[in-house]
């Protein structure tokens, strides 16, 4: 069997209705991890932690990235830490992914645990708007993308506070646990 043969879970939000999945570990596997997540990986992890605590934009964006975003090994706080520190210094792969992360896209893993808890991720569209727009003004296409389909959809009071943020960016709560304060 080859990747394109790959039948995956579907999955059906409104009725939470889970189909069976078929997957054939025949050479795919590579591909279904690379785009979709990284496994937990504490070696590479300790290795760009020294750098990202250094101050290097990608080494945080790749922290980040392999703390998101949900399930076991995962902690979406802590990928949001370093999100935002890479985001603040204008790497803009790291505004993207904040603004998935507050548009509710919190499983980058095909696994079934992963996408039935992201039917419950919380989402800030105001968050995600601002974040988008700075993404999307360096030029990044899958926030110009995202961008484009999140203003269709976005009310107008969302729309209002992501404006406000674009004129005061030293109030915009950046981390997880600051973005949704319980």
């Amino acid at each position: 069997m080859n990747c394109e043969q790959l039948n995956l879970t579907k999955w059906m939000r409104n009725g939470l209705v889970l189909s069976t999945a078929v997957i054939s570990l025949s050479g795919c596997v590579a591909a279904a991890v690379h785009t979709s997540t990284y496994a937990v990986k504490g070696a590479p992890r300790d290795e760009l932690l020294v750098q990202a605590q250094a101050g290097d934009t990608v080494a945080q964006y790749e922290l980040g990235k392999s703390f998101c975003c949900m399930g076991p090994g995962f902690d979406t706080q802590t990928a949001t830490e370093w999100f935002c520190r890479a985001a603040n210094q204008e790497n803009a792969d790291a505004m993207y992914e904040l603004g998935r992360v507050y548009l509710g896209d919190v499983s980058r893993s095909l696994a079934p645990g992963q996408k039935l808890r992201a039917l419950a991720a919380k989402e800030s569209p105001a968050h995600a708007h601002y974040w988008l727009t700075r993404a999307a003004g360096q030029d990044h296409p899958d926030a110009e993308a995202l961008l484009a389909k999140l203003d269709n959809d976005i009310s107008n009071g969302d729309l209002a506070a992501a404006r406000r943020f674009a004129t005061e960016p030293s109030d915009v709560a950046c981390e997880y646990d600051d973005v949704f304060i319980d």
